[in-house]
């Protein structure tokens, strides 16, 4: 009997990704929402582990329009917003390729950085090798006994940037 296994032609889909890196190390966050939060909160779509974080720090919203991939052109972008809707900027600052914005239409290889510790790569996954893309996706344990730190990330405060270490300063890479 002959296998009814066929190739597939289809085109596999393509999405933007951000790969973040904070306290708890890299990751990726494949975006395929209409919306996402962004911050220290445990109550945002995408959580980010560092005390000069906002608690809603960021918003991302999907919008139409295309950007460009390594095989051709995606049919959706995203805009990103300092803070939350509705409500005040972050306290720390959303800046996109070293400038500070209160909203920007994210394209490929934008860096991005919530507040002076947290940076964020534009990639799509057209871009990353099955491999790295595993990887990025693995999820992060933030009560890891690895975690750099002991700040309680569910305390509704703001933390006092001046008790915190200076990041060091580093080009951003995918691991």
């Amino acid at each position: 009997m002959a296998s009814s296994a066929r190739c597939s032609t289809q085109p596999v889909p393509v999405h933007w990704v951000l790969i973040f890196r904070d306290r708890l190390g890299q990751r990726g966050v494949v975006l395929d929402s209409i919306y996402y939060s962004v911050g220290r909160s445990k109550d945002n779509h995408i959580r980010l582990y560092d005390p000069c974080v906002s608690r809603k720090h960021a918003s991302l919203i999907r919008i139409p329009g295309s950007g460009p991939t390594a095989q051709g052109s995606l049919q959706y972008s995203y805009m990103v917003f300092d803070g939350s809707p509705g409500s005040r900027p972050s306290t720390n600052g959303l800046f996109v390729n070293g400038k500070r914005v209160l909203s920007h239409r994210l394209q490929l290889l934008d860096k991005i950085r919530f507040g002076p510790n947290v940076t964020a790569i534009v990639e799509t996954t057209d871009r990353l090798s099955p491999e790295t893309l595993a990887k990025l996706l693995q999820p992060l344990d933030a009560a890891s006994s690895t975690s750099p730190s002991t700040f309680d990330f569910n305390k509704d405060t703001e933390p006092n940037p001046e008790n915190l270490a200076q990041p060091e300063e580093e080009d951003f890479t995918v691991a």
